[in-house]
């Protein structure tokens, strides 16, 4: 072999040598690459695990509080439905905003103590006076820091009970509280049934009659007139039945209503023409049907004077003049209910005898010739407060008050006149029930009442909507 050939085998020996280390060299790069990219997979793989795991469990909590809330709000419902005066606080202030609300539920609650659930804790907020209630849920629990806090808010539908048989009164007058009959000896209770109760004292003034039974819990000035077979004259508590205006919502045909300081009539629950009526218990829900005039009111400074219209009217707030009008009979005859301004949250001390009732009175006067519309059988007309009759009138029916009854003259020829409760608001145009000067009632029985009669009813809540805070 010649020194050429030699030197030609070096050289690709050398080459081949050269060539087999880069080709290591890359091997080498390239798997290092792969590994950190296999690496980064991994990590990328672990992180997103990870935060799925924890976006998984605080899904998982999330929809385990809102299960509390949720739970808190059938409790509260369930509270309700037993007991309508059910509250966890007092009135919550007017005028909060969504972020001003859900700082005073927070607030409140934090003062309540919690409810064991499972998988948490959570706590009702029912504030006074609201047809409102509030459910705070705490996970795992109230004290453990950065719990998960749900806020859920249930607007409640709030609705009468369903009424029962018509109420068939047994004497002409009957009070909650005392009852004075009378300033002249032609004044009285009379006619073929007549009778009188009073659950506190029932008391004769200027040598008035009562024809008939009559009966009081303590003193009872016409005990010995009480013809045979009438059953103790004192130490008897009846149990007059409260008059509450929306048990006989559901028998209006228009509701009466106050709209930006204009009347406004709308369809009742019971109307039966073009349109959509209102929601029992909820008036002033149903369809406008147009400008008191065309219905037979004049509405003034908080004030609706009735002017003959015929129909059953359920009137949302204010006091009511029927003065000197004729409403005809039957089909075309009249039946009014006046709500209080303040329905939702009047109060009465049974303590004090006080009341917080606003608005609701009826005020009779001028020789009114009055008659139920049919569609309600013998019911005249319902007062949130205060019915006051002045003059000698001819209505016939029942007149029931919440509150006071005051007769200054004769208010018709078949009278029931029910004053439902021993409290009266200071101020109100009637401080008690009473026959004054020569007013006279005439009862000859027969009168029937629907929607009345039953005793410290239980109102039906149930939840209209909920929206978490």
């Amino acid at each position: 072999m010649n020194d050429q050939t030699t030197r030609g085998t070096e050289g690709f020996t050398r080459r081949a040598r050269t060539r087999l280390a880069d080709d290591r060299g890359i091997a080498l790069i390239t798997v290092t690459l792969v590994g950190v990219a296999v690496a980064g997979l991994l990590v990328v793989l672990l992180v997103n695990t990870v935060r799925n795991y924890r976006e998984s469990r605080e899904e998982r909590q999330i929809g385990e509080v809102l299960v509390l809330a949720e739970g808190g709000l059938d409790e509260a419902v369930f509270e309700l439905n037993h007991d309508n005066a059910f509250t966890t606080v007092g009135v919550m202030p007017d005028g909060l905003d969504e972020a001003a609300e859900k700082a005073w539920v927070i607030g409140a609650a934090a003062g309540l103590p919690t409810i064991q659930g499972e998988n948490g804790e959570y706590v009702i907020v029912k504030p006074e006076g609201t047809d409102a209630a509030y459910s705070v849920a705490y996970s795992p629990a109230r004290d453990v820091p950065h719990a998960q806090v749900r806020i859920i808010k249930a607007d409640l539908f709030v609705s009468p009970p369903v009424p029962g048989s018509p109420f068939l009164p047994d004497v002409g007058f009957s009070s909650a509280g005392n009852l004075t009959v009378g300033d002249s000896p032609s004044a009285g209770i009379f006619g073929t049934v007549g009778g009188a109760h009073a659950n506190e004292n029932l008391l004769a003034s200027g040598g008035a009659t009562v024809a008939g039974c009559t009966s009081a819990y303590r003193v009872n000035d016409f005990a010995a007139t009480n013809p045979p077979g009438c059953g103790a004259a004192t130490g008897v508590f009846d149990a007059v039945p409260e008059v509450e205006p929306l048990f006989f919502h559901s028998l209006a045909m228009f509701d009466l209503c106050v709209e930006g300081g204009i009347g406004v009539v709308r369809a009742g629950p019971a109307y039966s023409g073009p349109g959509t009526p209102a929601v029992d218990g909820k008036p002033c829900t149903g369809d406008n049907l147009g400008l008191p005039t065309s219905f037979g009111w004049q509405f003034q400074l908080g004030v609706w004077d009735y002017q003959s219209g015929a129909g059953v009217f359920y009137v949302a707030g204010g006091n009511i003049d029927v003065i000197s009008q004729d409403s005809g009979t039957g089909s075309n005859g009249a039946t009014i209910i006046a709500a209080a301004d303040n329905e939702r949250s009047l109060t009465c001390d049974e303590a004090t005898g006080i009341g917080t009732v606003a608005g609701g009175d009826i005020k009779i006067a001028g020789g009114t010739m009055f008659s139920p519309h049919s569609s309600a059988g013998d019911l005249a007309m319902v007062a949130g407060r205060d019915i006051s009759v002045q003059g000698n009138a001819s209505v016939w029916g029942a007149l029931l008050a919440r509150e006071q009854v005051g007769l200054a003259g004769t208010p018709g020829a078949n009278n029931v006149i029910v004053g439902s409760s021993r409290c009266n608001t200071p101020g109100s145009p009637e401080g008690e029930n009473e026959l004054s000067g020569a007013a006279t009632v005439t009862y000859n029985g027969g009168l029937s009442i629907p929607n009345y009669g039953a005793v410290n009813p239980i109102w039906n809540v149930s939840i209209d909507r909920w929206s978490e805070l």
